[in-house]
């Protein structure tokens, strides 16, 4: 399910269009919302004794977005590694469906204690690989 944002004020810079930085913002919001539909919410992802955290962000600009626009995020699993999942993303204006930013994060599973870097338990992995949310 996408998440939407509506731009307000404080998220547009001097030039009247959005802030780089906060689509970095948007994507984490569609991503909390994504882990949420499948389960897995709150500290540890819900419970399951793993975390993630954020080991790389690429994006790409296509376009901007201005104060009253309404942007749609979208996300999908690109591929899962060993210890990692990759998610594209894409946001795209609600009105005209211009895509605004597209690229892919890389999540690196974690174990909440110290924070190093476990494998993706088998269970997160089938449910986030196309699994409809139970």
């Amino acid at each position: 399910m996408p998440t939407t944002q509506k731009i307000r004020y404080s998220d547009c810079d001097p030039q009247g269009i959005v802030f780089n930085g906060n689509y970095a913002r948007y994507w984490d919001d569609a991503l909390t919302d994504w882990f949420g539909e499948h389960g897995y919410g709150g500290e540890e992802l819900g419970g399951s004794g793993v975390d993630v955290v954020t080991a790389r962000v690429e994006m790409d600009f296509k376009s901007s977005a201005s104060l009253g626009d309404v942007l749609e995020t979208t996300l999908k699993v690109e591929r899962f590694g060993t210890t990692s999942v990759t998610i594209g993303f894409e946001t795209a204006r609600v009105s005209d469906g211009t895509v605004v930013t597209a690229g892919r994060e890389i999540l690196v599973f974690v174990d909440p204690n110290d924070f190093r870097p476990v494998e993706v338990p088998d269970d997160i992995r089938a449910r986030l690989e196309g699994n409809p949310p139970q």
